[in-house]
C-alpha cells in the first residue's frame, strides 16, 4: 500500500513539472530566463531586455514637466554615461539596473517610466522591460528631432506652424532662446546661424557622430538648431544652455554665461572653430569657407611703391564716422545718420586708411562670397572706458550692389553684377557696458520680419529694421541655391 502511494506521489511530481514545462512553451519563455534575472543584479544597460507593447503605467508621464535642453548627466552623481530622463517628474538618473539611481528613484518615488537620452528607447522599472507605443514617438521627436533631405529643402519655401502643450502657436525657426544670466550676445549669433541658409541645411542633415575625433561644439550646435526647427517642440521655446557649456569649455572661458562679451568676436571664434572641424582634409574647404569666404585686394605704401596683395575674410569691418560732440540750438544731442554706401566707399580702392601697422592701405574686393558679413564698428576703447557710437547707419533691405566695388583685375567677373539681400541684423541698445543685443530676421517662406530679444520674438516693419542701431547685418547673394550640400554630408567620414 506505502508503495502505491510513494508510486502515485512520483507520478504525482512528474505530471506537475511536464505541466509547468507545457505552459513555459506557450507562453514563450526559454531556459534563458535565469541568466537573464541574473544579469539583471548586475545593473549593466548591456544585457537583453524584454519588450512590452502596452505599459500601464504610460497614464503618468507628464510632459509638462519635460526639458531635454540641458546638459544630459545624472542629477545625483553626475555622470554622463548611460543617462534616463524620468517620463513623470523630468530628473536625470545614472543606469536602470538594480542598484542604480533610475532603478532606486523608481522605488522610492514609484515614476516608472524612463527614457534613455542617447537613444530614445523608453523603459518601464524596476521591472525592467522596453516599452513600444505610438503615444511616446512624440517624446523622441522632442528629445531628437530628426529631418529629411526632401523637408530640410524646402524649409524656406513651406510655410510651417507649431503648436506648444500650453496652446501657444510657434513658428520653427523664429522661436525665442532662454537668456542664461548675459548670454542675450550668443543668442543672437546663434539666430543669425539659422539665418544663413546653407550653414542651417548642411547642420540640420549632418550625422555630427561621424566626425573624427568628436567635438562638442559642433555637437551641441547641431542639436541646438535641430530643437530650434522642431516642429514637436513641447515648449514653443528653447534654453541653448548645453551649447554654451560647450564653447566655454572649447575657447577655455573666453566666452561663458554670466560675462557679457561681443557677439563680434563671438561670431569669428565660432567661424573658426566650425572651419576646423568641418574641413575636407584633402581640398582645406569647408561648409563654413563656401559661405562666407571672399578675398579682399589690399594695396600698402611700401616707401614710395604700393604693395598689393589678395588676403581672405570671413567678414568686413566697416567705420562709422565720429558722432557729434556739441548739442543743437535746443541744447539736445543729435544722432547723425549716414547711409551704408558711405562706409562702403572704404573698398572703392581710392580712400586710403591708415593699418593697424600706421601704413596707408587701400582696398578693393577681389571674390565676393555668397553670404556677405558686415560689422558696423560702433564700439572704441579709449583709455577708461567702453564708448559707443549711436550713429544711425541706414541700409537697404534688399538689392544692395557690391558689384561696383569689385577691382576690374578680378578673375570673377559674375561678381561684378552680385546684388544682396538682408537675412538678418544684430542690435545693440542701451548703453555700451550695460546695454543688451537682439536681432531681426527674416522668416523666409512669408517675408516677414521679427524681433527676436532672448524669449520675446515681435513681428516688425521692414521700415524700422532699416532704422535701427545695427551691428552685424548678414546679406544673400541673389539667385543663390539653398541647398543643404549633400555631398558633404555624406564625406563626414573624409574631415578631420
Amino acid at each position: 500500500m506505502a508503495e502505491e502511494e510513494d508510486a502515485n506521489g512520483r507520478q504525482s511530481k512528474r505530471d506537475h513539472r511536464d505541466t509547468e514545462i507545457m505552459t513555459k512553451k506557450q507562453r514563450g519563455d526559454s531556459g534563458d530566463d535565469n541568466v537573464s534575472q541574473l544579469t539583471s543584479t548586475l545593473g549593466s544597460d548591456e544585457r537583453p531586455n524584454k519588450r512590452q507593447i502596452k505599459c500601464p503605467y504610460l497614464g503618468t508621464i507628464n510632459k509638462h514637466l519635460l526639458d531635454f535642453d540641458f546638459e544630459k548627466v545624472c542629477s545625483i552623481t553626475l555622470s554622463n554615461k548611460h543617462v534616463y530622463a524620468c517620463l513623470v517628474c523630468g530628473r536625470y538618473f545614472e543606469g536602470r539596473g538594480k542598484n542604480t539611481c533610475a532603478y532606486t528613484h523608481s522605488l522610492e518615488e514609484r515614476h516608472y517610466v524612463f527614457i534613455n537620452l542617447h537613444d530614445c528607447k523608453v523603459y518601464c522599472l524596476p521591472e525592467n522591460y522596453q516599452v513600444e507605443d505610438a503615444s511616446l514617438n512624440d517624446i523622441a521627436l522632442f528629445l531628437k528631432p530628426k529631418f529629411t533631405k526632401e523637408y530640410v529643402d524646402n524649409i524656406d519655401t513651406k510655410i510651417v506652424y507649431g503648436k506648444a502643450l500650453d496652446g501657444t502657436d510657434f513658428i520653427p525657426g523664429c522661436i525665442g532662446l532662454n537668456n542664461l544670466k548675459k548670454t542675450d550676445y550668443f543668442n543672437v549669433i546663434i539666430q543669425a546661424i539659422c539665418s544663413v541658409a546653407s550653414i542651417r541645411n548642411y547642420l540640420l542633415l549632418l550625422d555630427a557622430d561621424r566626425i573624427q575625433p568628436p567635438d562638442s561644439v559642433v555637437t551641441t550646435l547641431v542639436e541646438l538648431i535641430r530643437k530650434i526647427y522642431n516642429t514637436k517642440n513641447f515648449k514653443g521655446i528653447v534654453s541653448p544652455h548645453e551649447f554654451l557649456q560647450a564653447v566655454g569649455v572649447a575657447s577655455k572661458g573666453a566666452y561663458k554665461i554670466g560675462v557679457q562679451n561681443d557677439p563680434v568676436a563671438l561670431m569669428s571664434w565660432l567661424f573658426n572653430r566650425l572651419h576646423t572641424k568641418l574641413r575636407n582634409k584633402k581640398t582645406g574647404e569647408s561648409i563654413v569657407s563656401k559661405t562666407f569666404g571672399g578675398e579682399l585686394k589690399v594695396s600698402t605704401l611700401d616707401g614710395q611703391k604700393w604693395k598689393e596683395d589678395v588676403v581672405p575674410f570671413k567678414m568686413l569691418t566697416l567705420d562709422v564716422p565720429s558722432a557729434p560732440i556739441f548739442k543743437d540750438a535746443q541744447e539736445k544731442n543729435v544722432i547723425p545718420q549716414v547711409p551704408i554706401f558711405q562706409l562702403l566707399d572704404k573698398f572703392n580702392g581710392q580712400t586710403e586708411h591708415t593699418s593697424g601697422k600706421g601704413q596707408l592701405c587701400r582696398y578693393r574686393l577681389w571674390k565676393l562670397p555668397k553670404y556677405l558679413v558686415l560689422n558696423v564698428k560702433r564700439f572704441t576703447r579709449n583709455n577708461f572706458f567702453l564708448e559707443k557710437n549711436p550713429t544711425i547707419v541706414s541700409f537697404p533691405m534688399k538689392n544692395l550692389d557690391m558689384g561696383i566695388y569689385v577691382d576690374e583685375d578680378s578673375p570673377n567677373k559674375s561678381d561684378r553684377n552680385a546684388k544682396y539681400d538682408l537675412v538678418c541684423s544684430v542690435c545693440h541698445q542701451g548703453n555700451p557696458e550695460s546695454g543688451s543685443y537682439k536681432i531681426h530676421v527674416v522668416h523666409a517662406p512669408t517675408g516677414d520680419w521679427y524681433e527676436l530679444e532672448d524669449l520675446l520674438v515681435t513681428s516688425v516693419l521692414p521700415q524700422f529694421v532699416a532704422q535701427s542701431e545695427s551691428y552685424i547685418q548678414v546679406y544673400k547673394q541673389q539667385n543663390l541655391d539653398n541647398g543643404a550640400a549633400p555631398q558633404e554630408a555624406e564625406n563626414i567620414d573624409m574631415f578631420d
